[in-house]
Parts: structure tokens; sequence; C-alpha cells
């Protein structure tokens, strides 16, 4: 190597040096100028926070405890509707399905009070209606025949004793004739039958027996020639004239059934017609499968329109008074407390505890906790407690240590004004009238021009804009070619926020352009 090659490479290593230690200082003095500019944070300075004082916090940060902020955009998506607390007269109508059943005080059952053998039947079927004195057996007893030839032998006797001077003999057979007499009026015997006994003076074979009671026969254990004795059931006689109506009732609805409330009772197969009752009897047990109270209606049955274990629907009203209350949707019940929410304006929702009575006819009544007038959330109020209850962890996430804004991912808004893309051989200019995006109706504009700059009056243009937030609904909207290569169409942006709008062209015998923008709308 010779002596001018050796020089040549110490000049360029010097050289490159030189370069290097230039450029290094004055990186670090260009350093040194940014951080004097915007200091950082550290061990609790507060320089840190310049430039900060004016940044709006985050939804919760600054809010009461229990409180939800919600605009009226995002009120309508949520539902929210509004009540007064006021004064209204409550009532309560409890809807019961009931089974007819017979009047227990109306069902009457018939014995033969002397042994002996059917001899006749006159009512042999079950159903049969019989009046009170109509004739159900003729019965052969021998007992009964021995019973009336003593009375007519007694009668007979005391007949030739009556003019007996002796008083003693006198009543003597005056007591004989009552003795029998009696036996017979205790087996049934009428004094109608007693009298042709008399007149017929001897004994009858056989006797018949009358109903005691008007009514349906609703069982018949008797037949032509079957031996009967006094303990034997022949005939249930049921009168029908009035019947039960036993309702099931849900404990929860009992206290409010007193006796002698009035009952409506409509019967499926005649619509239209009601029926009135009343109840009668609350009974004292629940039936621990369905937990419901049966209540007994009495209820008048003209034309026996109601019959024994028929289904009917009852409705029981009960009166109330004007008491102050608020809808049942208002109160969110967790268990151990009920919360409404108050309508403060400006769309806070303070939740408070308040304490409710009955529930009548979708209303609570309010004990304590609210003011007649206050305005409140009648629906949607899970909701409302869970974005207050987000908000409750918002704060305090703002107060933990280390949770400084700093090295947190914050968005940039998107500028508002034209935004240009390149796609193919367009140029896809959208802008928007207002030229600030804003929450409700907007006007989206769509420029095409084609490589040479020249405005596209052929295509089909659509616009598909959504809110990348759940149950957010992607909205659709046609576009039409104004002038000079401008595409419009209205576009509602529901609230304010960041919007996802994809537009799409089509031109005849091309390829179909999709590109997606960013609108932000602003209050």
């Amino acid at each position: 190597m010779t002596r001018s090659n050796t020089l040549k490479i110490l000049c360029a290593i010097v050289l490159s040096g030189a370069l290097f230690t230039g450029g290094y200082f004055w990186g670090q003095n260009r350093m040194h100028q940014q951080m004097g500019a915007t200091p950082t944070s550290g061990g609790g300075d507060m320089a840190g926070t310049k430039g900060r004082e004016n940044m709006q916090g985050m939804a919760g940060m600054n809010m009461a405890p229990g409180t939800a902020m919600v605009s009226p955009q995002m009120q309508q998506l949520m539902g929210v509707r509004t009540a007064v607390v006021e004064s209204r007269s409550l009532s309560k109508t409890i809807r019961a399905v009931g089974t007819v059943a017979y009047d227990e005080s109306r069902v009457k059952h018939v014995h033969s009070k002397v042994d002996g053998w059917v001899d006749k039947l006159y009512v042999n079927t079950t159903g049969a209606f019989v009046a009170k004195g109509q004739p159900l057996f003729a019965i052969y007893s021998p007992d009964l025949v021995a019973t009336q030839s003593e009375y007519l032998m007694a009668k007979k006797h005391y007949e030739t004793l009556a003019a007996s001077s002796i008083p003693e003999v006198k009543t003597g057979a005056s007591s004989l004739v009552a003795a029998s007499k009696t036996r017979l009026a205790l087996w049934d015997i009428s004094e109608q039958q007693l009298r042709e006994l008399e007149q017929k003076g001897d004994a009858q074979r056989t006797l018949t027996l009358y109903s005691p009671h008007s009514g349906f026969v609703i069982k018949k254990d008797i037949n032509e020639g079957m031996k009967i004795m006094g303990d034997k059931e022949l005939y249930t006689i049921a009168d029908l004239s009035s019947v039960w109506v036993n309702v099931d009732v849900y404990e929860s609805d009992i206290p409010f059934i007193k006796i002698g409330q009035q009952a409506d009772i409509a019967l499926s197969y005649s619509p239209g017609e009601t029926l009135k009752g009343r109840v009668s009897y609350i009974y004292p047990y629940l039936d621990e499968k369905t937990r419901t109270v049966k209540v007994r209606l009495q209820q008048p049955n003209p034309g026996n329109k109601l019959k024994p274990e028929m289904y009917v629907n009852a409705e029981i009203k009960i009166p109330g008074e004007r008491q102050l209350s608020i809808p049942e949707e208002a109160v969110l019940d967790s268990g151990t407390r009920k919360i409404v929410f108050v309508d403060k304006g400006d769309g806070h929702y303070e939740a408070k505890e308040v304490k409710v009575g009955t529930k009548m006819e979708g209303f609570y009544q309010v004990l304590s906790g609210l003011k007649e007038g206050e305005k409140i959330a009648a629906s949607s109020v899970f909701l409302l407690d869970s974005e207050s209850r987000l908000s409750e962890a918002m704060g305090a996430m703002a107060g933990m240590p280390g949770m400084s804004m700093e090295g947190m991912k914050m968005e940039t808004p998107t500028k508002a004004g034209p935004m240009e893309k390149k796609v193919a051989d367009l140029t896809l200019t959208l802008s928007n009238q207002p030229e600030k995006a804003k929450p409700g109706e907007n006007i989206l504009r769509l420029k095409l021009v084609d490589k040479s700059a020249k405005p596209v009056t052929d295509a089909q243009v659509s616009f598909q804009y959504t809110m990348a937030m759940p149950g957010m609904v992607l909205s659709k909207a046609e576009a039409k070619h104004s002038k000079d290569g401008f595409y419009e169409t209205k576009a509602n942006f529901a609230m304010a926020g960041t919007w996802d709008v994809t537009v799409s062209v089509r031109r005849p015998g091309q390829k179909k352009i999709k590109e997606k923008f960013n609108l932000t709308a602003r209050q």
C-alpha cells in the first residue's frame, strides 16, 4: 500500500467520526428543547399535567355515587320514560279460577228408619228432580205392620173406654194410642197416612215414604226387592238453587279478601254473561303444592246454569283509596332494598332508596323516600343502575394510585372537513353538511373523479354507517348524483361519537369498490 492511499483512509475515518459526533450533540440538544416545552410528570410533580387542565373528564368522574348521566340520544336508545310521583286511587282486581260445588247445607240424605224390604220404587234414576212430599218408595216392614195393628187396637180400645167413669182407665187407653201414633210418626209416617189407616181400619202391608226435601237426586243406592236397614243411605238429594264456588287465591292476595265482598262469575260457554256472588268463607289452610288458599263464594243459581264441578272465572274487585304511588316498572328490587332513579334534569338520574307498600294494578304505594311531584324514571331502571355502577367504578379508578393520564392511549378525534382516499383509478372525497357532523340529520357528500381528474357521473353509490358498540344497528342509504361527480344522501346519526361510514361504488363493467371513512359527530 502506498503512502498516499494510507493518508486517504485516515482522512475518511476522521471525517466519519466528526460527522457522527456532530450528529449526536445536535440530537441531544434537540431532545432537551422538546422536553423543556413538554415536561414529564413524576414523583407527585404537577408539572406533568400542564396542558391538561382543560381536558373534559370521563363520565362519572365528578358525579355523586349512585348517579347516572345519560345523554338524550342514549335515553332514546335505552327507552327511558319518566313519570311523576302523584296520588291516585289504587284499586285491585283479583282474578282466579274456581270450581262449582254443592252447597253442603243444601245436601240432604234419605234413610229408612225402620228395617224392611223395598216393595216399589217411585224415583228410580240418579239426576231426577224430586219435590218435597213426592213419593220415593213403598216399604214392607213386619215392625211397621205390627205397629199399625197396635195403633188400630189402641184406637178401638180407647173408643170403647172413652165413656168410662174411671179416669185412670180412660187415661191409660189414651196413652196407648199416643204411644203407637208417636212410634209411627218417628218412622216418617205422615198424618195423612194415619188418617187413611184409621179410615180403612186395617193394617197396610206396605207404606210409602216421601221426600223430605226438594232437589236433584245425586246418589241412589236402592232397588226394588232389596232389604234395607236404618243405617243405610238410600238417596242423596241436593238443592241447586244456590251453590258454592271455590276459587284458588294466591297467598299474596289473601290479605285483600274480606267476607262479604262482591264477586263476578263468568262462564266460558256464555261469553259476556256475568253472575253476582259474594265471599262467604275463607278457608283456614293453604294448599302446599299450589300455594293457594280456597275462598268460598256463595252464588245464587237461577235456572241451574252453574253445575257442580264446572270451571268458572271469578273476579273480586278490591276498592282502594287515594295514595301516593309510582309505576311498578320504576322500582328496582335488589332483594334487600328498593331503588328508584330521580330525574334531576340535564340527563342526571340519582338513585334513591324508597319504601313501598302493596302493589295494586301495576302501581306501588309509596310509604317513604319520595315526595309528590318528583319526576322519576319509569322504565329501563336496570340499565340506569348499570350506568350508575359503571360511573362509580370509573370514579374509583380515577382516584387509585398509578391511574395517571400518562401512558393512556387517547383516541384522536377525527378532523372535520373533506377526507380524500384513492382507490384503483378513482379518487373518493367524503364531506359532510354541516362541515362538522352532529347528532341527528346530516348530508353525506361523496365526490368521485377518475385518474384524469374528470368527474364520474355514471356510478351507483351507497352508504352504510354504524357505531362500534354492542346493539348498534347498521344503517343503509342510497346516494343520488347531484352534479359534477357529487353524490349525496341523508344520514341520521343517533348519538355523538365516532361513526364508521362505508362507501360502496359500482360502475358499469367495473369491479365494485368499498372504502371506509370515520366521521365524528359532536354536540
